[in-house]
This record gives C-alpha cells, structure tokens and sequence, in this order.
C-alpha cells in the first residue's frame, strides 16, 4: 500500500490533485492519503493580542480542518482511507517535511493555474516542494479550459495580423 501526501489549499486545483488520486485508486493500486493543510504563521498584532495562545492554535487548527473538509468528501466518497494533518509554516518547507514524518511515500498536488498571480505563488510553491522533497512528487496541471469562439476569434486575428 502507498502512503500519499495530498497538500490541500482549498482551491478547485487542490481538488485536481484529490481527484488523480482517486483515478490511481480506481487503476487498482492500494491508497492510504494524508490530507495536508499548511496554515500561515499567526502575525505579530494576534499574538500580542490573544489572550492564550492555545487559542490562536486552536483557531488555526480548526480553520485548516474546514478547508480540508471537501477534500475529506471526496475520499471518503471514493472509499479511500485517510487521516488530516493541519500545521503551521511555511508551506513548501512543511509539505516536504510532514511527508517524511507522516511516513509517506509519495505526494500529489497541484501546479500552476493558468497565469494568475495566485497561480505563480502556487507554482513556486510545487516547484519548491519538488526541490525540497525526499520522496517522489506528482504536479497535478489544472485542466485545459473549453475553447470558447471568443478565443478562437481572437486567435484567427492574431493569425492573419488583423488584431
């Protein structure tokens, strides 16, 4: 059986990845999955502002539970075993760490959504994951959008130099 980390952010890219590793599963191999979330380091105004700092763990905890929640859906849905692990840091440092800690072998996650400046972030985020990590690392792509007659429009004028 493999033990794969799914780094989960909440986004609809985030679910390509949870999806791929059900298409592996259904392929026949045997899956056990962490879901991972990496919540941001708690800023210096709600530290000196809380009142415990258990609770800014806790708030963080349970904020990472939620995002993770879809992602659980679909595992469970698909009847493939899995735990949630939610930390704090840096996200491609903790992605390639908790992998080694959590005993697994593999991690899937996404790439690039197409150009955004969130898409760059999460691109330099896999691409460090890949730098860092110790095991094997599978960049899910985001799916190819429907071509639109717009684009295939605007594609012909760029063509014949009409644009």
């Amino acid at each position: 059986m493999i033990r794969i980390l799914l780094p989960f952010d909440g986004s609809e890219h985030a679910l390509d990845a949870v999806r791929h590793v059900i298409g592996m599963r259904q392929a026949g191999l045997e899956i056990e999955a962490v879901l991972l979330n990496v919540q941001d380091p708690p800023h210096l105004y709600e530290v000196v502002l809380a009142p415990d700092a258990g609770l800014i763990d806790s708030a963080s905890h349970e904020a990472g539970e939620h995002v993770l929640a879809p992602a659980a859906a679909l595992l469970q849905t698909a009847d493939i075993a899995f735990e949630t692990a939610v930390v704090t840091g840096d996200a491609a440092h903790e992605i390639a760490e908790q992998a080694l800690l959590l005993g697994c072998g593999q991690i899937v996650m996404t790439t690039l959504s197409h150009g955004a400046l969130l898409g760059r972030l999460q691109d330099a985020v896999s691409h460090e994951v890949v730098r860092r990590a110790r095991v094997p690392v599978t960049l899910v792509p985001p799916p190819l959008r429907e071509v639109e007659a717009d684009d295939l429009a605007a594609l012909g004028a760029e063509d014949d130099g009409t644009s």
